[in-house]
């Protein structure tokens, strides 16, 4: 379970990948794979175990992966894509996530090597990561070097602030398009060529066919039979279909891990391109240069006729493993040119906003009385809000294509400053005045609502978390009147986006008017979804009538579900399933003793007759990795141990849990807004 580093002479362990590149960020925070981790680290010589017997059949040649107790359907969901569209998102099975750390476990040394050798045009790769997070064993237990504090001192451990930060592997040179685009790289190519072509694979993750990497060894079916069984081109392809549902047509989106095995893929047709350029005496640093950024590709030329050419070599040697690039992506342009230029204008307004609202380093720094150090001009936002909110909709209007990027934009500046200045002053001046401090909120608010997707809601929820570590705006209800004002965010956005909204409303003690609510139930009703359902059943309970009767409509949907499982041994099939993976052992005591119970009795002693069935139902099974997820599922806490049971995937406990402040630090920790510790704002692309 562990691969030596030779640099610091200390163990890394592997299971980490299931922590850091199996689930998608886009995701309710209550759901989680950290208590599986801990419980699959106790359990580190059965899984030794197993990984040596697939070992020993990889090296005898064998069909790897191929078991029936070892399919799963992921659960599908939609996250808002550019207003216009969705993006189909996958939540990968507890199963799915113990194939691919075998997997990686097994290969990685081939596939980091096979990405590196092909890397003509790739500028985001997987590479070795020797810098990751490292942890010693004692004899039970194992533990990370470290523990991490947030800003209010709350203790967070290593494992939960890289859980979903897909940092498993390094990727480069260019870890985001921002870099790139900032990079002497970008510059130089605009200067050295003539002519420019941006275009990306159109539905590329749901494109790609998984016999694709079979055709990568092969010209046809027929030859790619004399190839290895265990090869790791055979083996993507089993591995995705498996935890796919069984479908060969597209690969899972969300994980990092899908990255990879779509990395793997595009680099063979970079290659394929490259020299077929090649034999037409098309050069490359002379005569071209190809960047490709995932599926996005940036064609520089010395002129439009090569510029041409190399597009359509692209779109033949794709189109031989059924990919086909995007005719509505495609740009165009003789050099210079001024690409993204929504960029621009966002970036003068956006320092122009926060130059006059944020004092300066050397302003603050350069009083002298203590209580006179903070950054939030609140005169200056007072009389400019409307001046501003008026250019930002300018803005919106001129680039209506590109708001998400705008808001988002602005939305990361202001967190910049709030949090770079946070060690050093305070936001608002002392004695805080309360109604300085929802004039900025309101603010942030209305910049929000202009596209509150996923990354915006985070970025929301961080913002007011630093506020409200100033001037307790969440625990007395105060925000409730803001959130009236901009109820439409709740009709405007997809669900999936504002989840941890409505998490956070119940921490807030915020009650979503009477209209959003009917509404956000007539979606849950349409989108069927488990972890949609626990987490509005959470904040349902700010009303005991309420929650009674979500209760009751949750119980039902969950009874349903559980009786739709007529095959225990395929259990992992259904998507019915998830229902199970979610409720199951669905109650806590919290530390005033308060008992807190979301399920009946009679739907837990369904889920466990099925646990029960689903272990014993086909005992000829030499596998123990299955049995290990309903182990885990029917493990009890210790008789010591009131609180809640730790054996779950969805986090129930919100009342000993500091929510905004884990939130937040979670959020920081995966530099989802910052690069490092530097001011540079990243875009969200």
């Amino acid at each position: 379970m562990s691969i030596q580093n030779k640099e610091l002479n200390i163990k890394r362990n592997s299971l980490d990948y299931i922590i850091t590149d199996i689930l998608p960020v886009e995701l309710s925070d209550r759901f989680t794979y950290i208590y599986f981790y801990d419980f699959l680290n106790s359990k580190s010589k059965i899984l030794n175990k197993e990984i040596e017997s697939i070992k020993s059949a990889k090296n005898e040649n064998k069909e790897l992966f191929r078991n029936s107790k070892w399919s799963s359907m992921p659960l599908k969901y939609t996250i808002s894509k550019d207003g216009t569209s969705e993006r189909e998102m996958s939540l990968l099975q507890p199963i799915a996530a113990l194939i691919l750390y075998v997997f990686i476990t097994l290969y990685q040394k081939e596939m980091l090597t096979l990405l590196n050798k092909n890397a003509v045009f790739s500028i985001r790769y997987q590479k070795k990561n020797n810098n990751l997070y490292y942890k010693k064993r004692n004899k039970t237990t194992v533990e990370y070097f470290s523990k991490k504090f947030n800003e209010n001192g709350l203790e967070m451990n290593d494992v939960e602030s890289i859980e979903k930060s897909g940092m498993y592997f390094s990727v480069g040179p260019y870890s985001s398009l921002t870099s790139f685009y900032k990079s002497d790289k970008w510059f130089l190519m605009a200067s050295k060529y003539k002519f420019f072509i941006h275009t990306d694979y159109k539905d590329c993750f749901g494109s790609i066919y998984t016999h694709d990497y079979d055709w990568i060894l092969g010209k046809d079916v027929n030859d790619t039979k004399k190839f290895s069984n265990s090869s790791i081109y055979r083996t993507i392809d089993r591995i995705l279909m498996e935890i796919n549902n069984k479908t060969s047509n597209g690969i899972v989106v969300g994980p990092e891990a899908s990255r990879m095995f779509a990395e793997l893929l595009l680099q063979y047709i970079d290659m394929e391109v490259y020299n077929n350029l090649l034999n037409h005496k098309i050069l490359r640093d002379t005569n071209y240069n190809i960047y490709r950024y995932v599926d996005d590709l940036y064609i520089f030329a010395d002129s439009d006729i090569t510029a041409h050419l190399i597009y359509k070599t692209y779109a033949d040697v794709a189109r031989k493993y059924l990919l086909n690039l995007n005719d509505k992506k495609y740009y165009e342009h003789m050099i210079p040119f001024e690409f993204n230029d929504w960029i621009n204008e966002t970036y003068v307004l956006t320092n122009r906003i926060c130059g006059s609202i944020f004092k300066s380093r050397s302003e603050y720094e350069s009083e002298e009385k203590e209580e006179n150090k903070y950054i939030l001009k609140s005169n200056t936002l007072s009389r400019s809000k409307s001046n501003y909110k008026r250019q930002i909709n300018s803005l919106i209007c001129k680039y209506y294509e590109n708001r998400n990027r705008i808001s988002s934009y602005i939305l990361s500046s202001m967190i910049n400053h709030v949090s770079n200045s946070k060690k050093r002053v305070s936001i608002f001046k002392k004695p805080i005045k309360e109604k300085n401090v929802f004039s900025f909120i309101e603010f942030v608010l209305y910049i929000y609502s202009i596209f509150p997707n996923y990354n915006n809601t985070q970025k929301l929820l961080m913002i007011i978390s630093y506020v409200n570590d100033e001037l307790d705006i969440v625990s007395n209800g105060k925000l409730q009147g803001l959130f009236n004002r901009y109820s439409f965010v709740f009709d405007k956005a997809n669900i999936n986006d504002i989840v941890n909204l409505i998490l956070f409303c119940k921490q807030a003690n915020i009650e979503i008017p009477y209209m959003q609510e009917k509404s956000l139930e007539k979606i849950l009703n349409e989108k069927d979804d488990p972890i949609l359902w626990a987490s509005y059943l959470l904040y349902a309970e700010y009303d005991s009538n309420y929650f009674s009767r979500i209760k009751i409509i949750v119980n039902d949907k969950l009874n349903e579900n559980i009786r739709s499982i007529l095959i225990p041994g395929s259990a992992y099939m259904y998507r019915e399933f998830w229902w199970v993976l979610i409720f199951n052992k669905a109650k806590y005591t919290s530390k005033r003793g308060v008992n807190h119970q979301y399920i009946s009795d009679n739907n837990q002693n369904l889920i466990n007759n099925l646990l029960d069935e689903m272990k014993t139902s086909d005992g000829s099974n030499s596998s123990k990795i299955p049995d290990l997820i309903i182990e885990f599922m029917q493990t009890k806490n210790h008789e010591n141990d009131t609180s809640f049971d730790k054996n779950i995937f969805f986090n129930w406990n919100m009342d000993d849990d500091d929510y905004l402040s884990r939130l937040t630090f979670k959020t920081k920790e995966r530099t989802y807004f910052m690069n490092g510790n530097s001011r540079e704002v990243f875009f969200d692309y």
